[in-house]
């Protein structure tokens, strides 16, 4: 399936009448993926188009879902999703390499404060450092033991996604989230979640 042009014009006139929500919605308020595929034949479905990358696809899904509704609904993001169509499967493996980049080395340190305070920070910092399944599996057991339950089910998901596993880096990503939000409010500014998306699709 190719994008065409008349794709991409039955999307911009989507995104501009019409509000993304959380979840798949209806045809009159569709999340991203969907209104993708309404542009394209009028279906109202969350399933990644042929002609878009599947990584990309997943990660607006994931992180659609969990952002703000204004940054869901700025003209930064809409804009990002326009050109999302058409990015075809053919670098699926560097545009995973971009967004775990951004897992660890943005996302999971946004809790080296709390893991300092809690006495774990140590093995946090390798965990950020190494990116490895040993030493994430390693920060997941102290966080555990310092009674830091979310951190320690964020560096679990990060063990797994250190074997580049898609879904994991995505629980990793959920996992951190959740921690972070709990103590921090300028957590969407600090890890700016539009930007990996938009990385993914430059690669």
């Amino acid at each position: 399936m190719l994008w065409t042009n008349e794709h991409a014009a039955n999307l911009k006139q989507y995104l501009e009448s019409h509000t993304l929500p959380r979840g798949l919605g209806t045809k009159e308020s569709a999340c991203s993926i969907a209104a993708i595929n309404l542009a394209i034949d009028g279906r109202l479905t969350d399933n990644t188009p042929d002609c878009m990358s599947e990584v990309l696809g997943k990660a607006i899904i994931n992180l659609q879902d969990q952002m703000p509704d204004d940054m869901r609904n700025s003209d930064r993001y809409r804009a990002m999703l326009m050109t999302a169509p058409g990015t075809g499967r053919e670098k699926e493996e560097k545009r995973l390499a971009v967004l775990m980049d951004w897992m660890w080395g943005t996302v999971l340190p946004q809790l080296q404060t709390d893991a300092d305070k809690k006495g774990f920070g140590d093995e946090w910092r390798i965990m950020c450092e190494q990116r490895t399944y040993e030493s994430a599996s390693d920060a997941s057991f102290a966080a555990r033991c310092y009674g830091a339950s979310l951190a320690a089910a964020a560096a679990r998901a990060a063990s797994f996604a250190a074997r580049a596993d898609y879904d994991t880096a995505c629980a990793a990503y959920d996992a951190a989230y959740a921690a972070v939000c709990a103590a921090h409010r300028d957590f969407w500014q600090k890890v700016d979640p539009i930007g990996v998306l938009e990385r993914m699709i430059e690669v």
